[in-house]
């Protein structure tokens, strides 16, 4: 390998970087101290840099060993990685899958995909990530997520999607307050009510149903604030700072200071997708994949009015 570094070099690195002790971290390593010593010293030559300071009382790492940590990380993890995709489009039935999704996904949509999927693969590991539709396809180009749930974006070459819902909204109201006196609730009734937001950036999908319906309705909202997760709208009502339009899956997360009505008058336009690969050729990919599809098709996702 070029400069001589191995793989056991940055295995045996990441292990003392972590612990910050050389004794137990050799325990760890299921090896003596002295060659493990020998080892970090031999990385540290070929670097041509100190990565540790050692002293009597403790071992830190130097700048330049915090930023070879963060790359050894990466390298570590790219080829668990590997091992796994390559285990999988192999058949093993063990390994690990990555998948990752908005807010909405994690509580609603993979609880019924993965208890399905684990019936079908009980040995295989379901790592689930919560992050924004950006951060997701990043991860998916670089095949260090196979299967996001996303909102709706421009068409990339590199990927590969399915519908899977839609979402209606609901009005979310301080329980004490007038609105939340009626039942039959209109986006008209936000006319001069101080809202709360989701910033244009952020979220845009819910932003611009939400702007749309006030603009259409004939009401100029009255922002008190703008926020880039849903979960905050929910605090910041329950707060007493204003009044908010959210998507209806927020019903499901009660507040003793909240209560939600359903808004009929928005068109239920904010669609979520599957996304993966266009060259993924994991079988348990395209599986997980399937069953995705199939639960969709059945509108088994429990608490999301359309």
């Amino acid at each position: 390998m070029k400069y001589g570094i191995e793989f056991r070099h940055l295995h045996y690195f990441a292990c003392v970087a972590e612990e910050l002790h050389f004794s137990r971290a050799a325990d760890k390593l299921g090896m003596a101290q002295a060659p493990l010593s020998q080892q970090i010293r031999q990385l540290e030559e070929r670097l041509g840099t100190r990565l540790f300071r050692r002293t009597t009382r403790r071992v830190k790492l130097t700048p330049a060993g915090e930023i070879f940590l963060r790359h050894a990380q990466e390298i570590l993890g790219g080829i668990d990685r590997a091992v796994t995709h390559t285990r999988s489009i192999s058949g093993e039935d063990s390994g690990t899958i990555c998948v990752s999704g908005v807010h909405l996904a994690l509580s609603h949509v993979m609880p019924p995909v993965i208890a399905d999927f684990r019936k079908l693969y009980p040995a295989m590991t379901v790592d689930v990530q919560v992050l924004g539709t950006a951060q997701q396809l990043e991860l998916l180009q670089s095949n260090k997520v196979q299967v996001a749930f996303i909102r709706s974006t421009n068409p990339a070459g590199f990927l590969k999607t399915e519908h899977i819902l839609e979402e209606g909204f609901v009005a979310v109201l301080p329980k004490d307050h007038r609105l939340a006196q009626k039942d039959d609730l209109t986006v008209k009734d936000f006319a001069g009510e101080p809202l709360i937001t989701y910033a244009p950036l952020v979220g845009a999908s819910y932003y611009h149903a939400i702007m749309d319906a006030l603009r259409r309705a004939g009401v100029y909202p009255v922002i008190v604030q703008e926020v880039s997760h849903t979960l905050a709208i929910g605090t910041l009502v329950a707060a007493g700072v204003g009044v908010a339009i959210a998507p209806s899956w927020l019903a499901h997360n009660p507040s003793p200071y909240v209560v939600y009505r359903r808004l009929n008058d928005i068109p239920a336009e904010v669609e979520l997708l599957v996304a993966w690969h266009a060259e993924e050729k994991s079988k348990t990919v395209i599986d997980f994949i399937e069953i995705t599809r199939q639960t969709a098709a059945k509108k088994e996702f429990v608490g999301i009015s359309s």
